[in-house]
């Protein structure tokens, strides 16, 4: 029994070393088979094979190469990025700008609003859209009538409600108030206010004295007295795409594409306007003029300034200059001691980069004078005096006076 347990221990010794030499032997032909791809097996249990793929930027990181000029760009790629930066700069400013003016014009809307209802004369409920012609101004206004299709045009013109404003309410809010204008059927509805320290004060500021980026306020001349003596109110406002402050005024522009040429000034042939401690009053549209602001470009009509008529020579001489120049002509007659209104906003036929105005002027109804205005007489003007600027865009020339001179009382022409 020894000996068959001695046999069998050196037979199982000799069966385990064969095994480890096996073992051996296999492990050898793996590390030379694994060499020839030259890994590392003695990690590989412990590390995964490393991934070649590049490892994505930070997306702001990239967004900064690709926008700062960096080290070992050329020429070309940082004059680009300097560019786009100036780009994006230019796009934010002018965003800034239009969200500001939007927000303004919301505020000035509701302010607007609420005055008028304090002050007892609330606006209508109008949903305003203003014209593609002033939204997209031409300066050609040789054009013929009548293009579009035709279309049926309302002309019945407004009626008008006497003005009755709580002036002592207003004038506990803000003491530079000094009257109301109203066109009726329009948003046009609004306090008029004077600043005897600084003209433009309330074209960026409320009638609460807050700061505002476009106000819709109605401003007056600082030569206006407003004591009854002013030969010639002059009023200023924004042209508002809100249809607030000066928006309407810029409607009286005739329409050249349409049938209807003079349609609102045919159905609002009239203004209303009443002075603190005055009664309401109404005025006859007769002119609408386009002028020139700036002498680079050609003669500047100083409109602004005559607020007095010194004699009847010095009335028919200014009346002479606005109907030289007027857009439309009406039935509407003028005489020296007629008051006159005159509203003032930007117009743009040429462009924002030339400074332009549109206004209209009108004439107070005399004393047992009645409203009415035959606006079927109304007829556009196509030659109404200019600047040189605008002559040299539509390639002609002014040739002269061609109103009906016999609607100036007391001109002989």
């Amino acid at each position: 029994m020894a000996n068959i347990d001695h046999n069998n221990k050196e037979k199982n010794t000799k069966n385990k070393q064969t095994d480890v030499s096996k073992n051996t032997e296999k492990k050898k032909r793996e590390n030379i088979a694994f060499d020839k791809f030259e890994v590392d097996i003695s990690s590989s249990n412990e590390k995964k094979k490393e991934d070649k793929t590049p490892k994505k930027k930070n997306p702001f990181k990239r967004v900064i190469e690709y926008l700062i000029p960096q080290k070992g760009d050329t020429k070309g790629d940082i004059a680009r990025k300097i560019l786009l930066l100036v780009a994006i700069c230019v796009l934010i400013g002018t965003l800034t700008f239009l969200i500001r003016q939007l927000v303004s014009m919301d505020q000035s809307a509701k302010g607007s609003n609420k005055l008028a209802e304090e002050a007892g004369v609330p606006n209508s409920s109008i949903n305003y859209n203003e014209p593609d012609r002033l939204t997209h101004p031409s300066p050609n206004i040789r054009t013929t009538a009548g293009t579009e299709e035709p279309e049926f045009i309302d002309l019945t013109p407004v009626v008008n409600t006497p003005l009755d404003v709580n002036f002592d309410y207003l004038r506990s809010q803000n003491p530079h108030t000094r009257g109301w204008i109203k066109i009726t059927g329009t948003l046009l509805n609004h306090v008029i206010l004077q600043n005897p320290d600084d003209d433009d004060f309330y074209l960026n500021h409320d009638f609460n004295g807050n700061y505002q980026e476009v106000s819709a306020e109605i401003t007056s001349s600082w030569r206006n007295k407003w004591d009854g003596t002013d030969d010639n109110i002059i009023l200023f406002g924004h042209n508002m795409k809100s249809g607030y402050g000066f928006a309407y005024v810029n409607h009286y522009v005739p329409n050249d594409v349409s049938g209807e040429p003079l349609a609102f000034y045919k159905v609002h042939p009239t203004i209303m306007l009443q002075r603190d401690g005055g009664p309401s009053e109404t005025y006859k549209v007769f002119a609408g003029i386009v002028v020139n602001t700036q002498e680079e470009y050609g003669e500047v009509f100083n409109y602004t300034t005559k607020t007095k008529f010194t004699s009847q020579e010095d009335f028919n001489d200014y009346i002479i200059s606005i109907m030289d120049r007027s857009w439309f002509y009406t039935d509407v007659d003028l005489e020296y001691g007629d008051k006159l209104l005159t509203l003032s906003t930007c117009y743009w036929p040429l462009g924002r980069s030339k400074e332009t105005r549109f206004a209209v002027i009108a004439r107070k109804v005399r004393p047992g004078e009645s409203e009415y205005v035959d606006t079927s007489v109304a007829q556009r003007n196509w030659g109404a005096k200019l600047w040189e600027n605008y002559y040299d865009i539509l390639k002609t020339k002014w040739y002269g006076s061609n109103w009906d001179t016999s609607k100036l009382k007391g001109y002989d022409g």
